[in-house]
Order: structure tokens, then C-alpha cells, then sequence
């Protein structure tokens, strides 16, 4: 077989990507089933993917005509040849293509022959997967349909990077307010730890060795205080050991040994006088085996007569709780800068007293200015366009008199001149009951006021668009009386306005499917949305099958559903012939095994079927004599032997290669035992020597099992016969 695609130079980086989308084994999502579908239907390719290429797979987010199948092997997929460039990557026909010639996709099934995929790129250019459609026939792609199978790529590129960014800020946003106050906890807590902290003392005679602790010193590492004695003797057995390791040993034995290096390295500044006071923050093994932070300080305070240093006192305080909040502290502050950043929130604080201004790092951005920047409260003031600044003026200076808080929406001009829309909002804290600080938060809101805006343009141009729209919108009351009707839907049912209002919609549907409208209404009345298909009959008879979408609206004084549909006949009977063309076999036109398992999901308990297998003699040596054309054409003759020589309502299915099948539904062994002889009688007339056994489904069991046993019979009769061959 050919060798898999190669791997881009950025493949590790490009698997972070894919990962970090989160996105991998995850449910079916309407969107991205559309965006396929609507490949498949643009094309009239049987089958349609989205692919996502991961390290040994790729995987199908999407799946239209392969829907057994959730992944292949990397090493297979054509896809893994689209995520290497830019452009659509097109193969016309897989078995001309030394690359796919022998590929296990192309030789078996789903046999492809005709292969299209658009790379599937986020905006820093790493490659996901592809947006894929498939034939089993070989076809060129016309230049527009490529176009837009490209679009069609893009816009589930851009649904990717959404879905991502919809995740994190829901999460973000549900964890905001209680990481807030987790951390305003942890801050409070840690001062009192620090302030509450009791220090363990220990003396070291730096020429012998010896150690001494106090009973605080002990309790910290979980000692009595007869473990000391023992800690002492073995800083005395090893009184030699710090000509190598000026740490006494007693110490370094507990110490971490990540932790040895840096302790020791701080312990010879200070004894060689580079560092006034040894202090180290270092990991301490427990007694019961765990490990804790310990703040480690010391001073020498005693020297010998010729200067060295002799006596060195130290204390040791326990800082677990206070490396564990200061960590905490870190990761909440960390995640509080990461969500203002995903929500656009910053924050500011002025101090009264001082005038100093405080700006957060998402502050900075949203007035592009570099994170860090300091500005006065005139500066930060002038930030608003004229006409706000006199309202920002006196919302502050309001503020910092009588405690006055404020929530408002101005216009601000930024650094680089950008005019946005913020919502600024400012509180005051006390101190001594009196206002001490001014906090507040502020958010780029430019895009809700453009939507707002945008809204209002858009209420004016509806009636324009009701009246001009191609698609088919009407409103009804909640009886169904019809109230409006745009032109597109009325010349769609070949009906002029008059005719059409001040009718039930139920009044143009089919007799038989009227009694479902009644249901239809009590959907949309309650739930407030209904969707699906609807049968309607034109003017003229024809029979209109629409894709709706109504929504209640109860804005106003007299409620009203709002209806919008789309003209999906042509694309019905589509679909409907793609499904058929999905159980056929594309040579003989014959049934195939995929029909074979919607059969054995309808089966009844008590039903008696007929199975019978066929297996042909010899069609190897004529495919290989002949060649394929040969053996297709034998093929297709003998699917028409077999389908002359049953019964109208019996099913002939190629089962795969040279073997064929025969179901008779709901007959006895008597009836299949006719449609065997009569089969046998024919056999002089059948274009090729064929072996056949027989099985009968009864009761509760499967039609598989039947099969296996009509193709036991058949192997059977072949051994009798002394065949071997195929």
C-alpha cells in the first residue's frame, strides 16, 4: 500500500490546537450536519464528511451517506492530504492516483473514486480537518461548486473557533462571582496566618555540628521531644560532614532534595559574609512522611578567636497555608485576568486621598494604551468624548462627596482615536466611615449599541423585506386564521391575497394530515416555537411540501405566531432518491447489504422467511481471464437470472463480490422449497454456474443467524461436490 501523507513541521502544535477546541467525540450539532448536508446537496455526492485529523485518526464531526462509520485510521484518509496546503485538494479518480490506487477506502468500501476536500483552517493558520464530499463514480468539480465548498469550509472553521469561545465564556462567567469572593477569603485568611504564625528556634555549633530545637521547632515537623536527642546525635556522628555540605545534616536529612542546593548555597553567603542574614524558603519532610514549606532564617552570633564563625542561631516558621493561598491568590487573580479579558471587563480604583489612579491591564487595552499605564483622573476623564465628559466629571465628584454610585453608557474616543461605546460604573468604599476609595469596572459595549442600532434599522426595513423577501413568511392568530401573507408564499400557492386572507392555514393542507393542526397549534401556542415539514396543496393541485419555523410573538396587545418557511419539494424528492440510491447497488441495481440490515430491524417474531444463498462458481478465473468489464457484465446477468426466477415481492440482494441472497418474506419451507426448484430448473439459462444452500427464519430468531446456516448448507453441497474453488 502507498505510504500514509506526509506530516507538516508544525504537526505537534497543530494537535494542541485541535485538542484545545474540545470539540473531539463529542455529540452531533445541528450546524455543522447542515454545513455537510448542504455540500452533499450543492454536489450530488452521496456522501459528505467533516473530518477533524487527529494524531492516528480522523475523526467525523459530520456525517452524511457513512453514517455506520465514526472514524477512519490516519494512515487511510484522504483528508490527512487536505490539512497539508491551503487550497481545495481534488482527486477526480482515487484508482488512477498511484497515491490511493490500492487504498483500503478506495479497493473496498466505501470505494471511493471521487474525493474533494476544503481544509478546515482556524485564523493562525493551523489546519483541523476538511469539509470532504465523496463518490464511489470518478467526476470532475466544476470551479464554482469548489468555490463554494470552500465557503462552506470557512463557515465551519468560524462555527469551530464560536463554539469554543461560547464554552469558555459560559464557564468563565458562572465561576466569575464565586472566585471573586474566594479570593477576597484567601486574602483575608492569609494575613491572619502570617499574623498568627508561631517560629520553631534551632542552634547549630558550626565546629562540632551540634543541633539543638525547641518544642515549637518539633511540633512543626510532628517530633516529641525526645525524637530531639536523637536529631542531635546525628548532627554529631556527621560533625565532619560540613567540610563538604555546610548544612547540618540533622536539617539536611528532612530537607527536599530539589530544595539542598539552594538552601546550601545561601547558608555560604552568609557564612562567608556576602549575605547579612541566611533566609531560605524551603520543603521539610514530616514525621508522618509528608511535606511541608518552612520559612528558614539565621544569623551567626558568635565567632571564634580568630574570626570564624562559631554559633549560628535561626528560627523556623510554618508557611504551608501561606504558600498554598499565595498560590490560590495567584491562580484566582490569574483567572480573574483571564475572564475580564474574555468578557472585555476592566477594572480601576482611585484613591481618594492620594488622586492616585489604578487601571487593570483589560482597562489599558480597551483605551489602547500598553498594560501598566498610569494616568491622572483629568487624563482618564478626557478619554471621553466631549459631550460625556462633563457627565463622568460630575458622577465622580458625586461619588467621592456623598458615596453615590453610578452605572452609565458614554462614548469615548481611545489613544488611537477609535470611537467606542463603554459602560462605566463606579462604587465607593469606606474607611472610618467616611468615602475612601473609588472602584468601578468598565466595558467595551460597542457592538451591543451597533446591534441595537442595527435592531432598530432592521424593524424599519421588515415590512420592506416581508413584502420583497423570496422566502415565504405569513402570520396567523392562534387559530390559524391567516393575517398576513407575503407575495413570495402567495404566488408560490398560486393564490392572490384576497383568497388568502382571513383563512385557516388548515384549509390548504391535505384532508387526512388537517387532524395534526390542531396539535401543531397547541406546540406553538405553549412552547412558543414549532418546526418541521408541512404539506401544502396549490391553487393548481400540485402538492408543496414547506420547512417551517414559526415563532409566537406576545410583544403586543394581541398575540400572533410569525411564520417562515421554504419551498423544500424539489428537495425532498432529492433526498428520497438518495436514500434509495444508498440500499442499491450501483452495477446490478439490485439490493444491498445495507438494505439487508433495515430488513432484519423490521422483522416480526412470528414471520417464517425464506433465506436463500448464492454463491457463483468459477468468477475469479473470468474476471482474471477477461478482465472486469467481463465479470461485471456476468454480474449483471445474473442479478437478472435471479429476479426472474422469484416472485414479484421476493428481495434478491448482492451481498458483496461474486455472492447473492434471496428473501422471501413471510413464506414457508414448503413456498421456498418452489423457488429453489424453480431456480434449479432455470439453471442451463443462468449465465454462470452458481452453488446455493437454503435456511428458514422462524420465531424470535435473527436473520442472520439464517443466513449462516443457508451459507453452511451451501459450502456443504460445494465439498460434496468436491469444489474448492470461486
Amino acid at each position: 500500500m502507498a505510504s500514509p501523507a506526509p506530516r507538516a513541521s508544525n504537526e505537534s502544535q497543530r494537535l494542541e490546537r485541535l485538542l484545545a477546541l474540545g470539540v473531539l467525540d463529542s455529540e452531533a450539532e445541528p450546524l455543522f450536519d447542515a454545513l455537510t448536508r448542504a455540500a452533499s446537496l450543492l454536489t450530488g455526492a452521496p456522501i459528505a464528511l467533516l473530518t477533524l485529523v487527529d494524531d492516528k485518526r480522523q475523526w467525523f464531526k459530520a456525517n452524511i451517506g457513512l453514517e455506520e462509520v465514526k472514524e477512519t485510521s490516519r494512515d487511510v484518509a484522504f483528508c490527512s492530504y487536505t490539512i497539508l496546503d491551503d487550497d481545495l485538494f481534488v482527486v477526480p479518480d482515487a484508482l488512477e492516483d498511484p497515491r490511493f490506487a490500492d487504498n483500503p477506502l478506495v479497493t473496498g468500501a466505501p470505494y471511493i473514486r471521487f474525493y474533494a476536500g476544503a481544509p478546515i483552517t482556524l485564523a493562525d493558520g493551523m489546519h483541523m480537518g476538511a469539509l470532504c464530499v465523496i463518490d464511489r463514480e470518478p467526476r470532475q468539480l466544476s470551479r464554482e461548486h469548489a468555490a463554494i465548498l470552500s465557503e462552506l469550509a470557512r463557515a465551519a472553521t468560524e462555527a469551530l473557533e464560536q463554539r469554543k469561545a461560547a464554552l469558555e465564556r459560559t464557564e468563565l462567567l458562572h465561576r466569575e462571582a464565586l472566585l471573586h469572593r474566594l479570593l477576597m477569603e484567601d486574602r483575608t485568611r492569609l494575613e491572619s496566618i502570617l499574623d498568627a504564625a508561631q517560629a520553631g528556634t534551632w542552634e547549630w555549633n558550626i565546629q562540632t555540628g551540634e543541633m539543638r530545637f525547641n518544642e515549637q521547632w518539633a511540633a512543626i515537623l510532628g517530633y516529641a521531644m525526645e525524637d530531639l536527642d536523637l536529631l542531635s546525635a546525628s548532627s554529631l556522628r556527621h560533625q565532619q560532614d560540613h567540610v563538604r555540605h555546610p548544612f547540618p545534616s540533622a536539617q539536611r536529612n528532612l530537607t527536599h532534595p530539589d530544595d539542598v542546593e539552594q538552601v546550601e548555597e545561601r547558608l555560604l553567603e552568609h557564612l562567608n559574609g556576602q549575605r547579612p542574614l541566611f533566609d531560605c524558603e524551603v520543603r521539610l519532610r514530616h514525621k508522618d512522611g509528608y511535606w511541608i514549606w518552612g520559612l528558614l532564617r539565621g544569623r551567626v552570633i558568635s565567632h571564634g578567636a580568630e574570626g570564624s564563625a562559631q554559633w549560628m542561631y535561626g528560627t523556623l516558621v510554618d508557611v504551608s497555608e501561606r504558600k498554598l493561598m499565595e498560590r490560590r491568590l495567584h491562580e484566582s487573580e490569574a483567572f480573574l485576568d483571564r475572564a475580564g479579558r474574555v468578557a472585555g471587563v476592566g477594572g480601576w480604583q482611585l484613591d481618594l486621598a492620594s488622586q492616585e489612579l489604578t487601571w487593570s491591564e483589560q482597562t489599558c487595552l480597551i483605551h489602547d494604551l500598553p498594560p501598566g499605564y498610569h494616568p491622572n483622573v483629568e487624563e482618564a476623564v478626557h478619554f471621553y468624548a466631549p459631550e460625556a465628559r462633563t457627565v463622568m466629571e460630575r458622577a465622580v465628584a458625586k461619588g467621592a462627596s456623598d458615596g453615590t454610585g453610578w452605572d452609565l453608557e458614554l462614548p469615548l474616543v481611545t489613544a488611537k482615536g477609535r470611537h467606542i461605546w463603554v459602560r462605566a460604573v463606579g462604587a465607593v468604599e469606606y474607611q472610618d466611615g467616611k468615602p475612601r476609595w473609588l472602584v468601578g469596572a468598565i466595558q467595551d459595549i460597542t457592538a451591543r449599541k451597533q446591534a441595537i442600532e442595527g435592531l432598530q434599522r432592521s424593524e424599519r426595513r421588515f415590512r420592506k423585506l416581508f413584502e420583497e423577501s423570496l422566502g415565504l413568511i405569513c402570520t396567523h392568530d392562534l387559530n390559524g386564521v391567516l393575517l398576513s401573507v407575503n407575495p413570495a408564499a402567495a404566488e408560490v400557492l398560486n393564490y392572490n391575497m384576497g383568497e388568502l386572507l382571513g383563512r385557516s392555514l388548515k384549509d390548504f393542507m391535505p384532508p387526512e394530515l388537517r387532524p395534526t393542526f390542531d396539535e401543531y397549534l397547541r406546540r406553538v401556542t405553549h412552547e412558543g416555537i414549532a418546526k418541521g415539514l408541512l404539506q401544502v396543496i396549490a391553487k393548481d393541485g400540485r402538492l408543496l411540501t414547506w420547512q417551517y419555523h414559526n415563532t409566537l410573538d406576545t410583544e403586543g396587545d394581541e398575540p400572533y405566531v410569525l411564520g417562515h418557511a421554504q419551498d423544500v419539494t424539489d428537495r425532498i424528492l432529492h433526498e428520497s432518491q438518495l436514500r434509495e440510491w444508498s440500499v442499491r447497488d450501483s452495477l446490478t441495481g439490485l439490493f444491498n447489504r445495507r438494505y439487508l440490515g433495515q430488513v432484519a430491524a423490521n422483522l416480526r417474531n412470528d414471520e417464517s422467511w425464506g433465506c436463500i444463498a448464492i454463491d457463483l462458481e468459477g468468477f475469479k478465473v473470468i474476471n482474471d481471464t477477461y478482465g472486469h468489464q467481463k465479470g461485471d457484465e456476468m454480474l449483471v446477468a445474473m442479478g437478472r437470472f435471479l429476479t426472474d426466477n422469484v416472485r414479484p415481492d421476493d428481495i434478491v440482494i448482492r451481498s458483496g463480490g461474486d455472492e447473492f441472497l434471496v428473501l422471501l418474506p413471510r413464506t414457508s419451507e414448503a413456498e421456498t422449497q418452489g423457488i429453489i426448484q424453480r431456480i434449479d430448473a432455470a439453471r442451463e439459462h443462468a449465465p454462470i454456474r452458481f452453488t446455493l444452500g437454503h435456511a428458514m427464519r422462524t420465531g424470535s430468531a435473527t436473520l442472520d443467524a439464517a443466513l449462516v446456516r443457508a451459507d453452511d448448507e451451501l459450502y456443504q453441497v460445494r465439498r460434496s461436490r468436491g469444489y474448492r474453488g470461486r
